[in-house]
């Protein structure tokens, strides 16, 4: 297996046949990855690491058992297969960070489009990404359409979702750092439209 990436809940592997494995880290990898990115831990203080990290595992678990229990489409999850309580398979996918490198003005508008897209089909279902972060935890698949590739930290509940949506999680530069300059505006715009 060949590491091909790393967040905050998870390695990411290329396991061969267009498929990863997402470990979820161990103490020391998250510690590592959280001291590298939380700088100067003004927001994430080094002694909290330890509930943050705790945290992190238990929406994991939570999201991961509904992914295991759903009757969606799982195409839209990249065909997750769940291996264990946190760790899962799935098929190797371009992350829009990545792809919108690649597109014109009009085509990343599109991409954007498809993505609020799914995401209404998400909210419909009472489910969704903790905060929208296109750029990395949205991929395109073989088929050319954008699906959700984090299913780590899913907010799940007609309750939790609208709750999550009301402080628009998306106009954040957490968020909108991982889309190209051009297509920030549009995008907050767009998701404050069709959204809010």
């Amino acid at each position: 297996m060949k590491k091909i990436g790393q967040g905050w809940q998870y390695s990411v592997y290329n396991i061969g046949n267009s498929r990863v494995r997402k470990v979820f880290n161990t103490k020391t990898q998250a510690y590592m990855k959280f001291f590298c990115d939380c700088f100067p831990y003004t927001d994430f203080p080094i002694w909290n690491f330890s509930k943050l990290r705790e945290g992190m595992c238990a929406k994991a678990e939570v999201s991961i058992a509904w992914i295991e229990n759903t009757s969606l489409d799982l195409a839209l999850f990249g065909h997750p297969k769940i291996l264990n309580k946190t760790d899962y398979e799935q098929d190797l996918v371009t992350p829009l960070e990545q792809y919108f490198k690649t597109l014109s003005l009009e085509d990343g508008r599109r991409i954007i489009d498809e993505f609020i897209s799914l995401n209404k089909f998400l909210i419909k279902n009472d489910v969704i990404d903790k905060s929208f972060l296109i750029g990395k935890n949205y991929g395109i698949d073989k088929n050319q359409r954008v699906i959700l590739i984090d299913i780590g930290e899913l907010f799940i509940g007609k309750e939790k979702v609208q709750k999550q949506i009301k402080i628009q999680p998306w106009d954040h530069p957490y968020v909108t750092n991982t889309l190209p300059k051009h297509l920030r505006q549009y995008f907050i715009d767009e998701m404050n439209k069709n959204l809010l």
